[in-house]
This record gives C-alpha cells, structure tokens and sequence, in this order.
C-alpha cells in the first residue's frame, strides 16, 4: 500500500472519530405538551453525529422532581425509540421534592431514527395524578444522589445541559384514545383510533374514555355508522380537538336510532361543527379556546343543536351560529323573518349582552324593523318601525323582523360567545295590544310550552310565530298548535298580562329538529294548502272542560291576518265574533251533541285548494266530524272518511265558506240506531240525518201547541241542518220520506 494514501486514511477516520463524539452537545428539559402531557425533552445543540443504532447510544439517564405531597407523577409511555424505565422502583423524598430517577433500557434500545439538530424529541411522556391545582416539573441537577445526568453514546458520556422547566396544571387527562382516520372518517370505526402509546384499538371510544383529534392528518371524524359497528353512540368522556384539527357532527348512514353526540368535558383548540340536524350534549365544561371554535350550521333542511353546562372562552376563543332565511323577498311584501341575537356579538359594547344592527346585515338591500306594541292597532301590522343604525342595540332576547329585497336564500351569521345560563330578554310592557317580540337566545331549540308555565306571571301561554312560506302566523296556545319547540333564533310573539321579562333557563333547552305536536284530546288541526309558493295556513279546534263559547284568553290564540293580502288563510269565529287561530270550546258541548263551528276562508288566486285534517284520532270513540260547503253545497263531507278536501275558490267567494260540524260520542249513542232518520236539536237549529235507503220528501217544523212553523222542502243529503227559532223550548221536527213518517222532539237554545 501506498504510505501516503495509508496516512492519509488514518487522518480522515481520526478526524471524523473526533468529529461524531466530542463535538457533540445537548440539551434536556422538561414541556408540557399540546395534549396536555408532562414530557421530557432532549435536543442536539452541536455536532454531526446522528445515532443511528443500537450500538450508537447505550445509556440515558435523568432524574425528575416535583414539590412532594400534592401529586404523583408517573409514565404514561415512553417512544419506542428509547424505552425509559423507573430506574429506582419509586420515588424519593428530600428537602420538600419527591425524586424520581429513570433510565433507558438496553435491551431492547433503539435510538431516534433522524435528529434534526435544535428541534426538541420527547423522550419519555408522563402524567400528573392525585390532587388538583398546579406545579413544577423540573430536571433535577445532575449527580443528585449519586445519579447522573447523563447520554452516554458508544461508552462516551454526554452530560446534557438543563434548558427548561414547566409550570403545569394537574390532574392530567390521559387521552386513551388518539384519531388516526387511518381507515376512514367514521368516529365509531375502531380503526381510526390508537391508544395513547400507539397501540391498534378494535372499538369505538365510550363513556370512560377520553379522545383527542391531532392536527396534521388527511381524515378527520365527520360520521358515525351505527349499523356497521353494533348501534355504538358517539361519546366520550374529555374531548380535545388539537388546533388545525376538527370533528365535523353528522350522522351519515343513521337510518333506525335517533343520535345524539355526547361529551362530558370538551375543549376546542381546532374546529367543532355542528352540521344541520345534529344534536350535541356536553354535560361538564366546554372550553373555547379557537376563533370561531364551534359552529352551529343551518340550511333549509334544519339547524345543528348544542346544550352546553358552562363554556369558557381562550383569548381568542369564539363561537359561531348560522340562520337560514328562505326566499326573502321585498320589504313592501313584508316577507320578513323573525330573528334574535343567536351569541354576545364579539364586538358589542351596548348594555348587558346581544348584538348591534350590523351582524344582522345580509347584504346591502337587508331591511330590518323593531316591534312596537304601543303603535300597533291591528293586531299585526302597523307595530313594525324600520330600524337602521348599524349600533342598533338588539338585546339577548329580544326580536326583530328582517328581510332582503333580492328574493334569494340567505344564511345569518353570527359570531361572538354563545348564550348560556338564565338569561332575560328586555323589559315587557303590558299596553295597547299587550303583544310583544322576542326570541330564542339558546345555540339549541327551547321547550315553549315549560318556559310559558314559568313565566305565567308575565305572558299567556300562546305564541305567534310568522311563516314567511305561509305566508301567515302560526299560533300556539296551552299547547295546541304550532310547535312545542322554538328553534335557534327564532323570533316570536308572546301575549302579556303585566310588565315583567320573559326569563330563559337552561333547564328549558331542547334538541328539536321537528315540530312537536301535543297529545290533547278532542283536537282537530286543518290546515289549508294553495295559491301560490306553496301557500298554506292552519287552525286548531279543540275542546276543554275549562273553555267557554266565547274567546278565552288564557287558552286561544287570535287569528292575525297574514301581512301579504293574497295569502291563503283559514279562521274561525267564536260565539262573540273573535276570529281564531286556536279555538277551544266547552267539552260539555261536544258531550251533549251537536256543535256547528264556522270556519272562514280566504285566498288570493282562482285556482284549486286543498283542506288536510289531523289528529281526529284524539277525540273519542263514536265522535264524528263534518265538512259543510256552504258554497257548493250538497252532502256534508265525513273528515273521519275523507281527511282531505279539494275544491277551486277565487279571491270574490263569501269568506264565510264552511262550517265544521262535531258530532260527540252522546249524540252518536241517540243518532245511532241504523236504517232510521236521526233528528237533533242544538242550539237554533235542527240536524237531520238520513241512515236509510229511503229519499226525504218533506221537513215540518211545529211549536209544542201543534203551530207549523216552517214546511221544508229539502234536497235529500245525508245531512241537513235547519233554523228552527230564536226562542227558547221544545219543538216537533217531522220528517217525510218516499215510505215512513219520522218524528222527534228537540230542544233549541241560544
């Protein structure tokens, strides 16, 4: 061999022998990291040598400590790649710190792979137990007992430079279960999650198990899958959602259980979406710590639903809630929406909590208007005033109407804190029409009906909510009609009776993505469908032992006349002339006959409508109710028989069209017998029905004396109903057919 080239090489390999292990520096720490977890750190600060094997590297060793008696701190895992163990078999105790002393293990050991120079490795990760509050985490000095300090690589020793202690907050939530989306998007696949130690996990997380989403991965959590995996709700204990990362609610392929996502605790760094229709709980703390951390989405098909117990807000933490409103169109129309504030606006500065104008703002055409009851004297109308000053305050809890003039979809969006806690909407008055607007402050529906009992003080239990599809007021009263559950900012109309506030609480709050019908018995809603833009309105019958024939004010709803004049509208009128949306009359009435209820209706086009009847499963066995057409006349329509109704009507007919009539169980037991004509009387007139095969020719009307009254000759329908008198007694109905003589005695009343 050459001399010079031997030489040469045996500079070359001392020089790079010197390079690898005596230029090397490095440094340890202790961090808390992003999920929470007590680590210890180690970084290179100097050199070239990167181990790449186990012969490499063949000792760490450090010592940790903490202030003794107020927590135990323990492994959670160390990385593979450097396999620490408890190098003592527990703690030490001494001058106020309990020592723990750990070391690697040789065997297996396999050094990190790739170092990049300056960038800090977790070497061991570790939890802090027991009490709660916080604490230090340190490295203890080096040679402490006797122990050192130390990385020792190819039998070299590399004692690390202490860079770094961490104050932290205990105890440490251990997330069991870490989101991988290594198979898909689906929470309950067991396949998208791994331990905290990275080991394969076959089954969902449950009640027990904490969960965290980390940044960095291309799946994210956005569906469930009952079916596949066993009917598995998804739930968890603590929930962490890392920034950059996300969990998106839905329930994709949920066709037999109804689901609701259920959390004890949850914090938000990233992003957590409630899409429409989905339904989120979370029973302890929610922390917010992400601009526009959690949204609540809303498109025509529904609105997302979230019912917190206490949120906290980060520094940049904030919320955001979306309102669909449909089809807007121009002021003139009135075609507007009943809204409120859906968060504490991020920018509000006005008193107590809400929103300004602007964060109403749709577009530069978006009109918005106030209510006012002390201009109001329609019942309706004229109590709108146009607000438009962007620092408009528009307090938690209360309403307004908005509209754009572009008749285009629109979504709201509203960002700030969600309303939560016991919240009051602004000062009611009990004045000119007692009529007052306000809405659901809550990112979640709220039970109507339990909130008017608790608030009783300050309104009747009845609600007016305006349907812009309708378009027309949809009422409510002691539980019949409309919806039990006002959704994510709606506004609505409460009737007062004395001045006061309507006081939301949590314990009121619901998920709700469908209206809610009650379950009152002697209940008939008919609704009315046509005209144009799917036009349509609805009324509800009911009868009550509590109800009178007249209006009552504690359990009926007035009919508010739509605000567009060719709307589709139906209405009833009680025995005083009040025209009803809701309309209950005395049970006593129904048990004892016949009760004839007029019902009005109106239209804006030439063109066929539609009557649907419901709910007439709710009256007892034996009542039967009747559709009369005044108009067309002819036979009275069996609802029990033909729930819907089609006729053509145009905008000049008489409103005052149809009557319904209710025949109760009592009069069926009288009308009852088959192959007869039945007579009854009730009130003014005489019902005669007609269960034979035989045709009548002729109806007498006599006083008691014997005195013809009136001598009928009638077109021979199923049903007939004919004054008798205005006088108060008994009177003889006789009826002549093509083969019997038929007579009966009615009492005719007021």
């Amino acid at each position: 061999m050459n001399i010079n080239i031997y030489k040469y090489t045996l500079i070359l390999m001392l020089l790079l022998g010197f390079m690898y292990s005596n230029s090397q520096t490095f440094e340890i720490r202790t961090a808390e990291s992003d999920y929470g977890y007590l680590t210890v750190q180690m970084r290179e600060t100097s050199g070239t040598g990167t181990p790449t094997t186990s012969t490499n590297v063949v000792d760490i060793t450090f010592v940790v400590r903490y202030p003794s008696g107020s927590v135990d701190i323990d492994l959670i895992c160390a990385s593979n790649d450097y396999n620490i163990i408890d190098g003592l078999g527990g703690e030490q105790t001494s001058s106020g710190y309990d020592y723990h002393y750990w070391n690697a293990s040789n065997t297996p050991f396999n050094p990190p792979s790739s170092w990049t120079q300056n960038v800090w490795e977790d070497i061991a990760i570790f939890k802090a137990t027991s009490a709660t509050g916080s604490g230090l985490f340190e490295i203890a000095p080096d040679t402490w007992a006797g122990r050192s300090l130390n990385w020792n690589q190819e039998g070299t020793d590399y004692p690390p430079t202490i860079n770094g202690d961490v104050t932290y907050s205990f105890p440490t939530i251990v997330y069991d279960y870490v989101w991988t989306g290594a198979a898909n998007t689906q929470w309950d696949n067991g396949g998208n999650w791994l331990s905290e130690c990275g080991t394969a996990i076959s089954t969902a997380p449950n009640t027990g198990n904490n969960c965290i989403i980390p940044s960095g991965l291309s799946n994210y959590p956005n569906e469930v899958n009952l079916a596949q995996y066993g009917g598995h709700q998804p739930t968890c204990t603590d929930l962490k959602i890392v920034s950059g990362a996300s969990l998106t609610l839905d329930e994709k392929d949920v066709t037999t259980l109804d689901l609701v996502w259920t959390f004890a605790n949850v914090t938000v760094d990233g992003i957590l979406t409630s899409i429409p229709n989905t339904r989120l709980t979370v029973s302890g703390s929610t922390t917010i710590n992400s601009a526009e951390g959690i949204i609540v989405q809303a498109d025509a098909t529904g609105v997302g639903s979230f019912i917190d117990n206490g949120i906290t807000y980060g520094a940049s933490g904030t919320a955001k809630v979306q309102t669909y409103l449909s089809n807007s169109a121009s002021s003139g129309n009135f075609y507007i929406h009943l809204v409120g504030p859906t968060v504490d606006e991020e920018n509000y500065t006005g008193s107590g909590t809400g929103s300004f104008l602007q964060a109403f703002a749709i577009n530069s055409s978006t009109y918005a208007y106030e209510w006012d009851q002390s201009m109001d004297t329609t019942g309706g109308v004229s109590g709108w005033q146009n607000i438009y000053s962007n620092t408009f305050e528009v307090n938690t809890g209360k309403g307004i109407g908005l509209s754009t003039i572009d008749a285009a979809n629109h979504t709201l969006e509203m960002i700030g804190e969600l309303i939560t806690g016991s919240i009051s909407s602004p000062n009611l008055s009990y004045g000119t029409n007692n009529l007052e607007l306000i809405s659901n402050p809550y990112p979640s529906a709220i039970d109507f009906d339990a909130l008017a009992s608790a608030n009783s003080g300050v309104v009747n239990n009845k609600y007016w909510i305006w349907d812009p599809t309708g378009p027309n007021y949809v009422a409510r009263a002691s539980g019949s009609g409309g919806a039990q559950f006002i959704q994510v900012g709606q506004g609505f109309f409460v009737q007062t009776n004395s001045n006061g506030t309507f006081d939301f609480t949590n314990a009121n709050r619901s998920h709700s993505t469908d209206p809610f019908r009650s379950n009152h018995s002697n209940e008939l809603t008919i609704k009315a469908f046509g005209g144009q833009n799917g036009y349509h309105d609805e009324l509800v019958v009911r009868y009550d032992e509590t109800a009178t024939s007249g209006y009552d004010i504690e359990i009926e709803a007035k009919k508010w006349e739509s605000q567009n004049s060719d709307a589709t509208q139906i209405k009833t009128v009680a025995e005083d002339n009040t025209e009803l949306a809701i309309n209950v009359l005395p049970l006593e009435s129904l048990n004892n006959g016949v009760t004839s209820v007029p019902m009005h209706f109106n239209c804006g086009y030439n063109t066929e409508y539609t009557l649907s009847f419901f709910d007439m499963e709710t009256f007892e066995v034996g009542s039967e109710i009747w559709l009369e057409d005044k108009l067309i006349g002819g036979d009275w329509i069996s609802i029990d028989d033909n729930p819907e109704y089609s006729f053509t009507a145009t905008p000049n007919d008489s409103e005052d069209r149809f009557v319904l009539h209710f025949f109760g169980p009592t009069s069926v037991d009288e009308f009852g017998i088959e192959n007869t004509v039945d007579i009854y009387g009730y009130r003014q007139y005489a019902f005669v029905r007609n269960n034979t095969n035989e045709i009548i020719k002729e109806i007498s009307i006599y006083t008691l004396a014997g005195e013809l009254l009136r001598d009928i000759e009638t077109v021979d329908n199923n049903i007939n109903k004919y004054w008798v008198s205005d006088k108060l007694g008994y009177y003889v109905v006789r009826i002549i057919t093509d083969k019997n003589v038929y007579t009966n005695k009615v009492f005719i009343s007021k």
